[in-house]
């Protein structure tokens, strides 16, 4: 794993969108939730996620000769600090986890059911062990490459399936409760746009320090209208009902997609470019993980680790969330609260520190 790869700003954008995006529409979870009023929770939590970034980056700008983890060390101390990474190694363990098995869920109820689950983890983290071996530089490549077949993909599946709605699913507006609002809020900034806290250690990576904040908004930005068009397109063809029962919404929308009276099944098609982007989230959360590790026990050449790593997290995804519902509970009712202590509180503290420590000197 190369250490000192660096990425412009707008292949930050870029990597940022198609980790927020993956698979971010497979559930649905606050559509299902909040319904019309779904777009309120995806306001709160990207502008929550916003000033998450924001304060991340204060922090960054603040030390721009330095790593995150150094500026971890810098401001906490040597062991406070190994705390606070060792925190987020275990988020990232549960969202790799998480990912895992979302994408295993799917492929074995939808595309090949008779496909065993073990050997779809362990072929998923083979391809992202050896995305991490080869470095940031060659991830962001890729995601340069696949990026334009997805948004291709996307919007023809978005122009058909525009033709299918009658009236607007948004309406009427405003029909549940403030708490109900706000809890749909909190389930969004943690999935998908509180994950864009592990970004906070490729900050240093980029080559363009002054662009940071406004190259990671933008792909934020992005991926927060591609979830809502994604949540008006499934509302507006399959239901309200339909969209609250279904397991994966959105695709039980595009398969209404048809060219004609015999090319049928077009949804097929998108499929392997959702693979990949679940895969680009799944190699930056076992690339920052890499990182972390080798920081936390200042090991000097990390490759002969990248592949026990990748062991580690098949291993965790293989007996993590064996039920689909187990991982649906995991969702709504545990990570929203636990996920917290990464996603907000340490980049607040990280930040109030920064801002103390300069007024002191």
């Amino acid at each position: 794993m190369a250490a000192q790869n660096k990425i412009t700003h707008g292949q930050l954008s870029c990597l940022v969108f198609s980790y927020l995006s993956g698979f971010s529409t497979l559930f649905l979870s606050e559509a299902a939730l909040l319904k019309q009023d779904v777009w309120m929770s995806y306001l709160i939590g990207m502008a929550s996620a916003i000033g998450m970034m924001w304060l991340l980056c204060y922090v960054q700008w603040k030390n721009p000769q330095l790593t995150m983890v150094e500026i971890c060390d810098k401001l906490f101390g040597h062991w406070v600090s190994k705390l606070v990474l060792f925190i987020y190694l275990i988020y990232i363990l549960e969202m790799q986890a998480a990912a895992c098995r979302a994408l295993t869920a799917f492929y074995t109820t939808v595309v090949i059911p008779n496909m065993p689950s073990n050997q779809m983890i362990l072929l998923i983290i083979f391809s992202t062990t050896y995305a991490t071996y080869l470095g940031l530089g060659t991830i962001v490549r890729a995601v340069q490459i696949t990026l334009p077949f997805f948004l291709v993909g996307i919007s023809i599946i978005s122009f058909f399936l525009l033709r299918e709605i009658e009236t607007n699913p948004f309406l009427p507006q405003f029909q549940h409760t403030f708490s109900e609002i706000m809890y749909g809020g909190l389930l969004s900034l943690y999935f998908p746009f509180g994950k864009l806290v592990v970004f906070g250690f490729l900050l240093a990576r980029v080559k363009n320090m002054k662009k940071i904040f406004s190259s990671s908004v933008l792909g934020l930005i992005f991926a927060a209208l591609y979830l809502l068009v994604t949540a008006y397109l499934t509302l507006g063809t399959i239901g309200i009902h339909l969209t609250g029962t279904a397991t994966f919404p959105f695709f039980s929308s595009i398969q209404m997609v048809k060219f004609g009276e015999y090319l049928e099944r077009i949804e097929i098609t998108i499929i392997g470019i959702w693979t990949l982007f679940t895969l680009f989230e799944i190699v930056v959360l076992q690339y920052v993980f890499t990182m972390l590790l080798r920081h936390v026990l200042r090991i000097k050449n990390m490759k002969p680790f990248i592949f026990p790593i990748g062991l580690l997290f098949f291993i965790l995804a293989q007996n993590s969330f064996l039920r689909l519902t187990d991982l649906s509970f995991y969702n709504l009712n545990i990570a929203p609260f636990s996920t917290m202590l990464p996603i907000a509180i340490v980049p607040i503290i990280l930040s109030i520190m920064t801002i103390l420590r300069k007024e002191k000197t």
